[in-house]
């Protein structure tokens, strides 16, 4: 198995994500809910070392990032985009979490 590991911006990313989901003005989360949803995003993270393809980026925005990326649907119209890149000993960094809608395409 090969280690994933989470770039700073990428754990800010995920504060962010936090503090959106509990001070939605739509309809925020309770804590414990945004905290499994936090934790499932961590979980596809963590994934990684065990797939055995990896989807090359697309978007313009997204290649800025990294060259790989692994898209994590949450919700029907929610995307998440895990931007990584792949070192020669196969061990990955995830660079930027960024959802489909702060995706320019």
């Amino acid at each position: 198995m090969h280690s994933v590991f989470i770039s700073t911006q990428a754990v800010e990313d995920l504060k962010d994500i936090f503090t959106a989901l509990i001070s939605w003005s739509k309809g925020s989360l309770e804590l414990d809910h945004a905290l499994e949803y936090i934790n499932d995003i961590e979980n596809q993270c963590y994934s990684l070392a065990y797939k055995t393809y990896h989807f090359r980026t697309r978007y313009s925005a997204h290649k800025l990032y990294g060259e790989k990326v692994l898209t994590y649907r949450r919700k029907s119209k929610t995307i998440w985009y895990i931007i990584y890149n792949i070192d020669l000993n196969q061990d990955i960094y995830i660079a930027k979490i960024i959802s489909n809608y702060l995706t320019e395409k």
